[in-house]
């Protein structure tokens, strides 16, 4: 018994040091780029070390004798729902990792998508932000890359 908690508690800590180990080069990745793909690397970052934690806690569990295949089957099915609530939420942060990558429009960009037209005055992870004479505008990620857009310079 003991060495089954032993070897659980080494697989679990295999697990943890990888994560710390990615999370330092993506980290040392990250600093050769600009600061605007520092939220793709910080995403990417905290991705990798929920799931490295994650399968390690699983297979620390299995090592110790308790049947992970229930869990693993309702996470799946969890995942599945959450994909469909989430299916808007997970476009536009998919959209904006486009948009830091590629860069289509840049801060002081004027563009016009969907009738609004105004200066592009920030762009995240979630929508881009334009402001015109009389307001500010909420564009998200996935409307901007799927719609017609003009881009005055």
């Amino acid at each position: 018994m003991p060495d089954t908690i032993y070897s659980a508690l080494f697989i679990f800590a295999v697990f943890f040091i990888g994560s710390l180990i990615v999370d330092q080069i993506l980290k040392k990745i990250s600093s050769h780029f600009d600061t605007s793909s520092s939220e793709v690397f910080s995403l990417l970052s905290n991705s990798q070390k929920a799931l490295l934690i994650f399968c390690g806690s699983v297979l620390a569990l299995a090592e110790m004798g308790f049947n992970v295949s229930a869990l693993v089957a309702g996470l799946g099915l969890t995942g599945f729902a959450l994909g469909f609530a989430l299916k808007d939420a997970i476009s536009n942060l998919v959209a904006g990792v486009m948009i830091v990558i590629y860069k289509p429009v840049e801060l002081g960009n004027v563009i016009a998508i969907k009738g609004i037209k105004g200066e592009v005055i920030d762009i995240n992870l979630r929508y881009i932000t334009i402001k015109n004479d009389s307001s500010k505008h909420l564009i998200p990620n996935a409307l901007f890359l799927n719609n017609e857009l003009a881009i005055f310079y």
